[in-house]
């Protein structure tokens, strides 16, 4: 009782291990326990084989000594029929200790053989004992980690368990703060369709009552023209102040009216239409802000080289024309963005000054609408604006973990959005400094442009061979257009109705963005985009499209025939950017080898 009370106090642990070693004595002792006990038996007799086998050896000396005796005094005792009786019973008895000798030493060979073969197989089951005692070793500690770890994982459900029923208490307060929004998004929308229906009203009243109005001036001046009426001068006078007030008012609103069928409806839908009617004069105030370029009737057809540079110390991968086209930007792998000046008549550019900044080749250029603002997109992650004037650096936008690839200003000088190789374009706040919202577009974006005037509308094209159209007030794109190629650049025609792409299958599409069909296939034998940021651009009439090949031409398509209008080759490597001025005079293309070259029309 003492012995299990003992026990009892033993821990658990090593009670199991007590348990496992008894089941090992009896699977591995018990089983060979005749096994040894025959082996000491047969070691003992043996021993005592051996013993008797040595007696006998001596008996066999004394026995010889003895006979040699007995023959030397055979002489004398020849007669003697005792002494040879005793002789022949001696040797028998030798004979038969000698054959029994041989007996001893024969089984003493056969246990010695016995014992060899126990001594073996005692060693192979001891080996096979060590073996089972280490796999037995491995298989505790086994289980001791295995305890261990399902220890871990019992803790690790239940801190689980713990932050599961976190989680559920903040998806019902997400759920119910969701439920509410929803509510209000719901109500919003509906205040939305309300004012919407009021403002359709409205406006039809005020349609119906300006055909009444133009009906009775109408009715008016044909009574003032009839050959029977009267002339009354205050009728005359009448009438003429009567006219004259629609007159402005049409005026108004026709300044107010947007100039294409994509501003139209971008402008009807922009919050800042709502308050249209009451800020006219406000609107035509910013309309004067902006800088409006000379008017291009007809573009020229470039056919001659008439002027030829060394713009860069590299590539030259953007070109960009200001809005008036009083100044060009060119940028490239040097980093620097340099500003030409250069007239529709004139020869040859003017430097007009060197802007620093970037950490890596520019990818893309923009000015702003006011023409005080440049814009670049890098190879450093980033976008700068720097300013015309005074030619400082004034904004550095950080935040894509990719080069940026194309940068526009958006609906003016106040915000930018930028398209990266990360897959996505940023909305960028000038005047808070920040990024104020991420678009995540599924694919490396190699070009942009902003398809509206309000600057809520954007395109971009994608390495996934696919064009995307953006609403940037929400994430979600609106539209897609696949073609065969990687996009490598985008361009609007003036009056934003198509869309110019090129690809890197060697074909440039012009898409109608009324209809969202490709409406012109261009492409032409040895033509071959370069790169992935070759670049291409309508004219400024809209009849034309250009764009460089690898082989270093520049190759220009007419849109009305729909066939290729002209080959001009002076670059000596490919060319990668080309801008037509905006009044249409000249072309200017850059190519891989540091050259820019001016493109007139021949006289």
């Amino acid at each position: 009782m003492s012995v299990m009370a003992g026990y009892a106090t033993f821990p658990q642990w090593r009670m199991t291990i007590l348990s496992l070693l008894k089941a090992r004595d009896r699977d591995q002792y018990h089983s060979f326990e005749e096994l040894i006990k025959s082996n000491h038996r047969y070691l003992e007799a043996s021993t005592t084989l051996k013993s008797q086998n040595e007696e006998l050896q001596v008996e066999n000396i004394r026995l010889r000594a003895e006979n040699l005796d007995l023959k030397a005094s055979g002489g004398s005792i020849s007669g003697d029929n005792s002494g040879n009786e005793k002789v022949a019973a001696l040797e028998k008895k030798l004979f038969n200790l000698q054959e029994e000798l041989t007996e001893l030493h024969r089984r003493k060979g056969d246990n010695a053989q016995k014992v060899v073969e126990l001594s073996q197989s005692l060693q192979t089951r001891d080996a096979e004992l060590t073996k089972k005692e280490a796999a037995l070793q491995e298989s505790l500690q086994a289980k001791t980690m295995g305890e261990h770890q399902l220890d871990r994982l019992k803790r690790a459900v239940r801190d689980l368990e713990k932050a599961n029923e976190v989680l559920k208490d903040e998806q019902q307060a997400l759920q119910l703060a969701y439920t509410s929004v929803d509510e209000k998004s719901k109500e919003l929308q509906r205040e939305n369709t309300d004012l919407v229906d009021r403002w359709m009203r409205l406006k039809e009243k005020t349609a119906d009552i300006v055909n009444s109005t133009n009906d009775e001036q109408r009715r008016k001046r044909k009574e003032l023209v009839s050959p029977s009426a009267s002339i009354d001068p205050s009728l005359s006078l009448s009438v003429s102040e009567s006219t004259s007030a629609p007159t402005q008012e049409q005026q108004q609103q026709q300044a107010a009216r947007p100039t294409s069928i994509l501003e139209r409806v971008s402008h009807f839908f922009s919050p800042s239409h709502a308050g249209a009617a009451e800020s006219a004069g406000s609107s035509e105030a910013k309309a004067e802000d902006v800088v409006s370029g000379p008017m291009c009737v007809s573009a020229c057809l470039p056919t001659k080289a008439t002027h030829k540079w060394d713009a860069h110390e590299g590539e030259v991968t953007a070109i960009r024309f200001s809005c008036n086209g009083s100044l060009f930007a060119t940028a490239g792998s040097d980093r620097v963005v340099k500003l030409w000046s250069m007239r529709p008549f004139s020869a040859s550019p003017t430097p007009h000054g060197v802007l620093h900044g970037c950490n890596a080749g520019i990818m893309s250029l923009d000015f702003d609408s006011q023409e005080s603002l440049v814009l670049a997109g890098a190879n450093d992650y980033s976008s700068r604006v720097w300013g015309v004037s005074d030619q400082r650096l004034r904004h550095s936008l950080t935040g894509h973990s990719n080069k940026v690839t194309s940068a526009k200003f958006l609906g003016g000088a106040g915000k930018v959005v930028s398209g990266s190789a990360d897959r996505t374009l940023k909305v960028w706040d000038l005047r808070n400094k920040a990024c104020i919202r991420t678009i995540f577009a599924g694919s490396a974006c190699n070009d942009l442009v902003i398809a509206d005037s309000v600057g809520s509308a954007v395109i971009s094209g994608h390495f996934d061979k696919k064009i995307r159209f953006w609403d940037v007030r929400s994430e979600a794109s609106a539209n897609e257009v696949m073609l065969q190629g990687r996009v490598t650049s985008l361009d609007l025609s003036p009056d934003r109705t198509m869309l110019l792409s090129s690809s890197r299958d060697d074909i440039l599409k012009v898409i109608d963005l009324r209809m969202n069909s490709v409406i012109n296939t261009l492409s032409a034998d040895g033509f071959k985009v370069a790169t992935d940021c070759s670049r291409c651009c309508f004219s400024p009439d809209g009849q034309y499209v250009a764009c460089g090949s690898q082989d270093g031409s520049v190759f220009v398509w007419c849109l009305a025939t729909r066939k290729l209008e002209k080959v001009v080759k002076e670059h000596s490597s490919s060319v990668l950017a080309v801008a037509w001025h905006t009044s249409g005079d000249f072309l200017l293309s850059g190519e891989k080898n540091k050259k820019c070259i001016v493109w007139r029309e021949s006289q």
